[in-house]
């Protein structure tokens, strides 16, 4: 916890999910930008759960405060094993969670194509998810 003549928090929380990660956040981008000046924190990731619905009120948000907003979000990670056939009474594993950051404007952008792929090639019926080879390729 910072004292009162630090000039900023000794920790940036780099996973939060906002009110845009359905039943996993609650908190507006506003509000989150004015808990971090509180908390005299120089910066604060968003990382809802594969969207980047609030990312932009976040970054005008952030920014007007003098916050640095770090862009990310927490993606499905297909699990090699689920590609093993399963017994008639088994599940399909659930998808491991991999949180992204954005450090640039090429990150940014391979985090659109990541998620252009896990929307686009995923059933229906399922959640979005990449593999670990769509994130080898898109990782810079």
């Amino acid at each position: 916890m910072p004292d009162a003549t630090s000039s900023h928090a000794n920790f940036v929380h780099l996973r939060v999910h906002s009110a845009y990660s359905l039943l996993e956040g609650a908190i507006q981008p506003k509000d989150l930008v004015s808990l971090s000046v509180d908390a005299r924190m120089p910066g604060v990731a968003v990382t809802d759960t594969n969207n980047l619905f609030g990312a932009l009120e976040f970054s005008f948000a952030a920014a007007d405060k003098g916050i640095q907003p770090i862009i990310g979000c927490q993606l499905s990670l297909e699990r090699e094993d689920a590609k093993q056939p399963q017994a008639k009474n088994m599940r399909e594993p659930d998808p491991d969670q991999v949180v992204l950051l954005v450090q640039n404007d090429t990150g940014y952008r391979n985090l659109l194509k990541l998620f252009s792929r896990a929307y686009l090639e995923s059933d229906d019926a399922e959640d979005p998810k990449v593999s670990i080879d769509d994130l080898k390729n898109h990782c810079e």
